[in-house]
Parts: structure tokens; C-alpha cells; sequence
């Protein structure tokens, strides 16, 4: 296959002040890096104290240029802050294609903001773009939705949509909620990456029955929901553990010791790395995801190549992922249905085959796997 130059366009990506911001497109770059060249360029704001600059990171295949403007103070500060953005994006791509060349097309992931840069580079250069969306505001369920954004901003993003090339989407799910709201849907859909050398099954487990839950715990991740159903199970199976991986919100440590389960069946362990999180995963039984939304569920996919059996919400893509022979669905929001899916996993964990699994599970959702979607999609062009 021919390496095409695609010049990608993020709107969220992993820097100096979050190092989880946009991991998933990060991972998805690393995959189409495998048969395409691949340069990201992803603008932000320097963390205050700190001064503008860039830093440029090179792997095969793989160019991700880091641009860090100065801290905006004083009056309209959302306007200058908003033209300092486009201006350091729009020199950023012009330097790129002064040294390289023009690309063989852009690709956009996140359209908002990042779709206005290719807007524009498709009125200079005559240059088609593909727009690849991982965001899930238009469920309005996300704490940011469609419906709190002003109109102008409505009418940009439908702009984009509209003169993108293709139109790409993590599920089907989310294609739909794009159509809904945008008019647009996805020509193609390319699932997220899970990075198999982490995620994969393993023999060491806790001694104790563990459930294991992992996300940013946002509302609409329902963790409340969560530890009022296990408190539930543990007055019917009090050696059952749950452990909590991602950002310890207080509420939720309060509601778990208010609730007598935490440090004794449930536990936090905060942000921690990824391998980390992977070794956490492979330790676990199970995964447990009661969210009221999800456009993917990257935390499900990692937990099946690593053979764990997920308990799942039917809510969002979730059904894509999860079905009656890896895991188990229950109705979204309802407290009991989810604490019986939970003693009903227990009970028969040993039906699930893990290893085959792990195996279906990597077949799809792997470096390899994706890799090949990108290679056709760039085909196409």
C-alpha cells in the first residue's frame, strides 16, 4: 500500500497539562501511523506560569506537534483567546505544508474547533478533509451538550459537517446522534484502539471476587448508581470487592463510607497511569459500566481483550460492544437490575470463556485491526 501524507487536525490530544486529554485519538494516530504518515498538530493554551512553545514528539510513521500559546489576560478575553487559537493553528499548518508539501487530505478529529482550520484549508489549498467525531454532547447527556451551545456555533459545526469528504464515527450509536442533530452520518465507522501489549488476560487475580469500574466519574458515568447497587450485593456476598479507577470525587468517597463499604468492599485507587490501569483491569473478574451514555466505551473493549465479562448498561454503543456471550446488560439508571446483573455475574462467571473473549475481542478492536480501517479509508479518498 502507498503511505499517504495525512495531516491530522485535533481538537483534544495528550500535553503538558493533560496527559489523558484525547488518549483515544492519540492511540487511533498511532494506528493509522502503521500504514500511513501521520502529522498531528493540536493548539492549546500553556498552564498559567508557563511560557508558549511546542514540543514535537517522532515514532514511524507518527509526527505530533504540540503547540502551547501564552496565557490570555485582560478585556474580551474569549475573543483574543479564540484568534490567538486560529492564528498559531493556521501558521502551524501553513509551515507544515511549506516543508513537506501539500497533503494527500486532512483529518479532522473533533470538529469543534478543529474543523474551522480545515475549513479553511480547503478554501486555500483545494484540499478535501475527513472529520472523524469521538465527543458525545449531542446524546445531552454530556456535561457540555448540542442544546447549551449558541446557534452561531450550531450553524459553524453543521458548516463542517457538510463540506467534509467522509464523515466518520466510533459507533453507530453516535452515528445516529450526529444525523439527528447535524444532518450528517457517518460514511464509515472505526472503532477505538485497544493497545494489546497492556490489555491481554491475566492469571493473577485478586483473591476476593472483583468488580473494577473505570472512568473520569462524571455524572453520567453513574457512579452513584454503581455503589448503591453493590452495597446491595454485598449484604448477600460480603467477599465481593469493587475497585474504582479514575478521578476520586469526593462525593462518591463520602456516599461509599456513608454506605460502610469503603476501604473494606470498595475501593478508589485515583488517577493512576495506564499500564497501571491495564494491570488493574487483568487483576479484576469483571467490569462494570453503568453509564446513562457512551458514544464508545474504550474501558469496555480494553476489559474484553482481557477477557473480563462486562455488566453493562443497554445504553449508547454499549449494546455494540456487549451482548449475552461476553457480559451482560441491564436497564439504564435502575439500581436493582444493575445489583442483580452483578450477583448474577458471580454466580456464573465460570460460563464465560475468557479466552475466547480476549481473542474476539482483539480481533476487532486491535492496533493491527485498526490500522487496516485506516488504510482503507485513505484508500477511498
Amino acid at each position: 500500500m502507498h503511505r499517504r501524507k495525512i495531516l491530522w487536525l485535533a481538537s483534544w490530544y495528550p500535553n503538558r497539562n493533560d496527559r489523558f486529554d484525547g488518549d483515544f485519538i492519540q492511540r487511533h494516530a498511532r494506528a493509522a501511523a502503521i500504514v500511513h504518515d501521520i502529522h498531528v498538530i493540536y493548539v492549546t493554551e500553556a498552564a498559567a506560569g508557563s511560557d508558549e512553545g511546542e514540543d514535537i514528539h517522532r515514532a514511524t510513521g507518527l509526527t505530533e506537534q504540540i503547540i502551547y500559546t501564552n496565557t490570555t489576560q485582560g478585556l474580551f478575553v474569549r475573543v483574543r483567546k479564540a484568534l490567538r487559537w486560529k492564528n498559531r493553528y493556521q501558521q502551524a499548518v501553513a509551515e507544515y505544508v511549506r516543508t513537506h508539501g501539500v497533503p494527500d487530505a486532512v483529518h479532522v478529529h473533533v470538529p469543534w474547533k478543529a474543523g474551522l482550520i480545515a475549513l479553511w484549508i480547503k478554501q486555500k489549498w483545494d484540499l478535501p478533509y475527513i472529520v472523524s467525531e469521538h465527543w458525545g454532547f449531542y446524546s445531552g447527556l454530556e456535561s457540555a451538550t448540542g442544546k447549551d451551545q449558541p446557534s452561531w456555533m450550531m450553524r459553524l459545526l453543521r458548516q463542517v459537517y457538510a463540506s467534509a469528504a467522509k464523515v466518520v464515527t466510533v459507533s453507530d450509536y453516535l452515528s445516529g446522534l450526529l444525523q439527528r442533530t447535524v444532518g450528517r452520518s457517518a460514511d464509515v465507522v472505526i472503532p477505538n484502539v485497544v493497545d494489546t501489549t497492556l490489555f491481554f488476560p491475566g492469571e493473577k487475580k485478586y483473591e476476593r471476587f472483583t468488580f473494577i469500574h473505570v472512568s473520569n466519574m462524571m455524572e453520567v458515568k453513574n457512579v452513584g448508581g454503581l455503589l448503591e447497587a453493590f452495597a446491595r450485593v454485598v449484604r448477600s456476598d460480603a467477599s465481593a470487592q469493587l475497585v474504582l479507577v479514575g478521578n476520586r470525587d469526593a462525593k462518591y468517597v463520602e456516599q461509599a463510607r456513608s454506605l460502610g463499604l469503603l476501604n473494606g468492599s470498595v475501593f478508589f485507587r485515583g488517577e493512576i497511569p495506564y499500564a497501571d490501569v491495564a494491570a488493574e483491569v487483568r487483576r479484576a473478574h469483571a467490569l462494570v459500566v453503568p453509564s446513562l451514555s457512551e458514544t464508545f466505551s474504550c474501558v469496555t473493549a480494553e476489559a474484553l481483550c482481557c477477557g473480563l465479562p462486562v455488566v453493562a448498561s443497554a445504553a449508547g454503543a454499549l449494546p455494540e460492544l456487549v451482548n449475552e456471550s461476553n457480559g451482560l446488560l441491564v436497564k439504564p439508571g435502575d439500581v436493582e437490575d444493575l445489583a442483580l446483573a452483578l450477583e448474577a455475574m458471580i454466580k456464573d462467571y465460570s460460563k464465560f470463556d475468557r479466552a475466547a473473549l480476549a481473542a474476539a475481542a482483539a480481533r476487532k478492536w486491535s492496533y493491527a485491526a485498526v490500522s487496516d480501517a485506516f488504510g482503507e479509508l485513505y484508500a477511498d479518498l
